[in-house]
């Protein structure tokens, strides 16, 4: 039976075998519900990975490297037999093809000459890092279709009308491992191409782009402004506006990665006063100024290329054809509207207006937020802590103006004096903005709405960094926190307590205790988790003397253990197992035996155990010096060895020369001091009455 071949999709397949299987079994949706053929051009040498590619598709082509990419996609090009064709990489593999296989079944492919899809090239292997790239990988066949460029083969020609897919390929292939030289054989063996490439064909524009990126990822920035300057030069007589467009932008992008940001500023002004760039490159343009001129502290000239950019951003958004006309490789709509830009210019520009006290547009530009996609959001909550702090009470006005513009019914969101958290509905009020108004009612005096707001709040955050700033404003105001103790797992919250509590005056670790109390019930983990690190705030910053120092110690490490005694086995704290306890479990362990030696009267022993103590756990050892500083004294104290006829003798003596000092007899005094100080030398009352005869013979 005879089939229309509609889509011929063709790969380079090297010796990748690890992600060549990837790369096939992402096509399987498109080989199954298309009519398509598949080519594989087998350039490598490893029987296995053609193995894979057999077992895909009867068309192995075998090719003989040649270090010419046009040349071994031809091959596959050549063999084509469908009305359209694709070509992809084997280490790209497609995140969901329905949208192409929906191109082809529904028959809008006849409406078209050719298509992009999005290539997500990844900066590193954990896959967050990326920029996305407009890739021209579909072409309707004709005859004289050809590849052509030895390396970062292009199909040609390009026509028009093209449709642009959403669809996106990952691709690690600029993933770089950390390693101690720069480059890769990869960029050696491309820039050794591109080069000849130039030598060869001096006025193609497009190889200046490519090694200016390849300079690029090598670190040779210089190298890399090289090549950038010299296609710009050469699109100055030509009609490629593309071309000189993404120059433009990537000279933006170098220019801002070296020292010197006013050279920067004086150049990007200059393209943009003189060059006249497409209104998407003006987009690229304005961001890296908002940037630079936040860095060189001028946030008039940063909020004022904030208010072009939305402008322009607005314009191009209310013609949506000019994107795909004027995109070209990475920088595109999806470059322009990438979160990491966007948000950082809107976090640029609200900072920078406060900074001037321009309420107006740090308001306007700190809306543009997603502020119901927390998860979106959450990267930029330290940079509004440090609003918050930085500018007080023009941040509260900006952040209840937001809130209020965003709120259906505002006062249900605290704005007035009869709050009612319960008409939130989930996922309808900003966490953070709810969380500063709260602040704003506490400083009020409006306790109980400020309260009920908190509440709210600890209920309706899931950000680890949120959670940690409700909790440290919770501590300060002495508000319930089960609610937010029931949302966090136990790891979280102690690092949060942890770093919460460095903060905290000394004269609230009362307050924060009862807090631990209150949480005993529901979350007695939680509730231990945050009385052990207020012992320790406690005793670092108590500056105690001995009982209370060797007593608060006690309690803290008897907490410690309860608090890993409830979630570890009884073994674990045997002698040969508690090496793989938690240092500062280990640590309670041995300052607990260190005390009772203290107690049995072997200090020698438990200096050696506190002196192991402080390596165990480094950050008591301010403490445990002051204790060992103590201990010490304690052992050279004759009166500590005396017995107890000894102490009724001395406080007979002690009665005698308060007599004596009160009778004037200076004399008689002196001689009785100088016998019973050096037996007692740490008695303060002693050392008081000495005072006071050094005092008289003064007199």
């Amino acid at each position: 039976m005879h089939m229309e071949i509609k889509l011929s999709i063709s790969l380079l397949a090297s010796d990748r075998r690890e992600s060549l299987e990837r790369c096939l079994d992402s096509l399987k949706p498109l080989l199954t519900k298309v009519p398509c053929e598949l080519i594989i051009v087998f350039t490598g040498t490893d029987e296995e990975v053609k193995k894979i590619a057999e077992k895909y598709t009867p068309q192995v082509i075998p090719f003989q490297w040649c270090s010419d990419f046009s040349a071994a996609r031809n091959a596959g090009l050549e063999k084509a037999r469908g009305e359209w064709f694709l070509y992809l990489d084997d280490d790209e593999w497609f995140d969901d093809i329905e949208e192409i296989c929906a191109f082809f079944l529904s028959g809008e492919y006849r409406d078209y000459q050719s298509a992009h899809y999005i290539q997500r090239n990844y900066q590193d292997w954990e896959g967050t890092r990326y920029s996305d790239f407009s890739a021209f990988r579909m072409v309707k066949r004709q005859p004289w279709t050809r590849f052509q460029n030895p390396i970062h083969e292009e199909l040609a020609p390009r026509k028009e009308p093209c449709k642009y897919f959403q669809t996106c390929v990952h691709h690690y292939g600029y993933a770089q491992e950390r390693r101690e030289t720069k480059g890769s054989q990869k960029n050696a063996r491309n820039i050794s191409l591109l080069e000849q490439s130039v030598r060869e064909q001096p006025a193609f524009v497009k190889n200046y782009l490519q090694l200016a990126k390849e300079y690029d990822l090598e670190g040779d920035w210089k190298t890399a402004e090289k090549y950038c300057r010299t296609g710009r030069s050469i699109c100055q007589n030509t009609e490629d506006r593309c071309s000189k467009g993404w120059l433009q932008a990537y000279l933006s992008h170098l220019l801002c990665s070296r020292p010197g940001k006013q050279q920067a500023i004086g150049e990007i002004e200059e393209i943009i006063e003189k060059e006249d760039p497409l209104e998407l490159i003006l987009l690229v343009l304005y961001q890296e100024l908002v940037h630079l001129y936040k860095e060189e502290r001028e946030p008039e000239k940063a909020v004022l290329y904030g208010i072009k950019f939305e402008q322009l951003l607005n314009d191009l958004d209310s013609n949506a054809g000019i994107w795909e006309k004027q995109g070209y490789g990475e920088f595109d709509e999806n470059y322009v509207k990438n979160p990491e830009r966007l948000y950082a210019l809107w976090a640029d520009c609200t900072a920078c207006a406060l900074a001037l006290d321009d309420l107006e547009h740090a308001s306007h530009f700190m809306e543009l937020f997603p502020w119901k996609e927390e998860s979106l959001l959450c990267r930029y909550y330290p940079d509004f802590e440090e609003w918050r702090e930085n500018f007080g009470s023009g941040f509260a006005v900006i952040a209840s103006r937001v809130l209020d513009s965003l709120a259906d019914h505002p006062d249900s969101l605290g704005g007035s004096d009869t709050l009612d958290v319960s008409t939130i509905p989930d996922g309808a009020a900003p966490v953070y903005l709810c969380f500063v108004r709260a602040l704003s009612l506490l400083t009020d005096g409006r306790r109980t709405q400020g309260e009920r707001l908190s509440i709210w709040c600890m209920e309706h955050s899931d950000d680890s960094y949120l959670q940690q700033v409700i909790l440290h404003e919770a501590l300060l105001n002495r508000i319930d926190l089960s609610a937010l103790a029931v949302r966090m797992d136990l790891y979280a919250w102690d690092s949060s307590v942890e770093e919460s509590l460095k903060d905290i005056p000394y004269t609230l670790s009362c307050s924060v205790l009862e807090s631990a109390e209150k949480l005993q019930e529901d979350c007695p983990l939680h509730s231990l988790c945050l009385r052990k690190h207020t012992l320790k705030l406690k005793l670092i910053k108590g500056f105690f003397m001995w009982e209370e120092l060797t007593g608060m110690l006690e309690s803290y490490c008897q907490c410690i253990l309860a608090f890993y005694k409830s979630q570890y086995k009884s073994e674990m704290f045997e002698e040969k197992s508690c090496v793989f306890l938690p240092g500062e479990c280990r640590f309670a362990m041995t300052a607990l035996d260190a005390l009772n030696r203290l107690e049995r009267g072997t200090p020698t022993e438990a200096v050696h155990l506190f002196r192991t103590c402080i390596k165990i756990f480094p950050s008591m050892t301010g403490v445990l010096t002051e204790l060992l500083r103590q201990v010490l004294r304690r052992i050279h104290d004759p009166a500590l060895q005396a017995a107890e006829e000894f102490f009724r003798l001395a406080g007979q003596m002690k009665g005698t020369l308060s007599t004596l000092l009160e009778a004037g007899q200076t004399v008689q005094a002196a001689g009785i001091l100088d016998q019973l100080l050096p037996l007692m030398p740490e008695d303060v009352e002693l050392i008081r009455m000495r005072q006071e005869l050094i005092r008289r013979t003064k007199l």
